[in-house]
């Protein structure tokens, strides 16, 4: 659950020279920028048609001899690329991936072949992937045959470079209509029209979620009447809290609360399915056990869920909540409570929280 509340949007998008093609096999690019970001090497291009600026492209080499590629285009639609000059690929041919960063759920996809030793992923605009690609450690892709492990370091300020090379040489060229548009792109994966794509947070949008959250985080504890609980910055959690806006825990409670913004998610249900889904992948060795219904607390639509993993002596239950910010958007606040009996080391047990209280709490945090 944790981990899956650290995605967020990335949406489909093209490689250019294989890369800067605008979709319809008929562009060319020209570099009007490069840069330089870290272990990353950027180039912004224009279209040599009619001009204007369609794409930032990023790369980083790796000591496989693999390259892997990010992509931004003038509606902030994204995708990534992998090449390797040993590659022999049918020019066009689909390639069936599956892909997750650090320990998150692992996620379907499809890479188009664009030139023999180059292919490209859309990624889904599905509210999660790119705050987990700016604060995740490892991007890890499986094609059936064999695993790529690719570090992602440096990729939160990454991110934050492509969206300033995006909105500099959009003012600079103009900016050509966003690779979405239209038609649906290659590789049969539809994308949604520009207005719809989520533009990558900046620190300052994060740092204005994250005091926001944090108050929330706050009220929920405060109602709920938890205490004990230490509130963690990012960079002193667990690996796979880093990224959230506001966590507090001590050693068998954890409580969460992120914003997700208009646009940076598809549905609440797709949110709640994902959520639990990752709970369930992650209980490897246990039984499990999850459920989700739509409640109504203090007037308010509440989308709840809870998750079950029991393995001997251990057990984690997982409770979250959905609601909708007056702002726009959701707050997801999540509850994860562990509980060691004898036979598992020293017993933990979290002080009793029951669901109406959580809820009740929840619902009234934001306000």
């Amino acid at each position: 659950m944790m981990r899956l509340f650290r995605l967020l949007a990335v949406a489909g998008l093209l490689m250019v020279s294989g890369l800067a093609d605008t979709g319809s096999g008929t562009a060319h690019a020209a570099s009007m920028e490069t840069f330089r970001q870290g272990g990353w090497n950027g180039h912004a291009y224009t279209d040599d048609n009619s001009g204007l600026f369609n794409t930032c492209v990023a790369s980083a080499n790796y000591r496989s001899g693999i390259s892997l590629y990010v992509q931004v285009d003038t509606g902030y639609n994204w995708a990534i690329g992998f090449s390797a000059p040993h590659w022999n690929m049918k020019v066009g041919a689909d390639i069936p991936l599956q892909y997750r960063i650090d320990r998150g759920a692992w996620q379907q996809g499809v890479a188009k072949a664009t030139s023999t030793n180059l292919a490209r992923m859309q990624m889904p605009q599905d509210g999660y992937i790119i705050t987990r690609f700016r604060r995740g450690r490892t991007l890890y892709v499986h094609d059936g045959s064999y695993n790529y492990e690719f570090r992602l370091t440096g990729t939160s300020r990454l991110m934050a470079r492509m969206a300033k090379c995006v909105e500099r040489n959009s003012a600079r060229f103009g900016a050509a209509p966003a690779m979405n548009a239209g038609a649906a792109t290659s590789g049969g994966l539809g994308s949604a029209p520009p207005a719809q794509a989520a533009s990558p947070a900046s620190p300052a949008a994060d740092a204005q979620l994250a005091v926001e959250a944090t108050q929330a985080l706050f009220n929920l504890m405060g109602g709920a009447g938890l205490s004990g609980l230490k509130l963690l910055p990012d960079g002193q959690r667990e690996e796979d809290l880093n990224g959230l806006h506001a966590v507090a825990a001590d050693e068998a409670r954890t409580v969460v609360a992120h914003i997700f913004a208009p646009g940076s998610y598809s549905s609440e249900q797709e949110l709640m399915s994902l959520v639990v889904a990752d709970s369930q992948q992650s209980c490897t060795d246990g039984s499990f056990s999850s459920g989700s219904e739509k409640i109504t607390e203090g007037g308010k639509e509440i989308y709840t869920s809870y998750a079950d993993c029991e393995t001997g002596d251990h057990e984690l239950i997982e409770r979250v909540a959905i609601i909708k910010r007056k702002a726009g958007g959701v707050f997801i606040y999540g509850v994860a409570d562990t509980y060691v009996g004898e036979g598992g080391g020293a017993p933990i047990s979290p002080p009793e929280l029951t669901d109406p209280d959580f809820y009740a709490s929840a619902a009234e945090a934001a306000e």
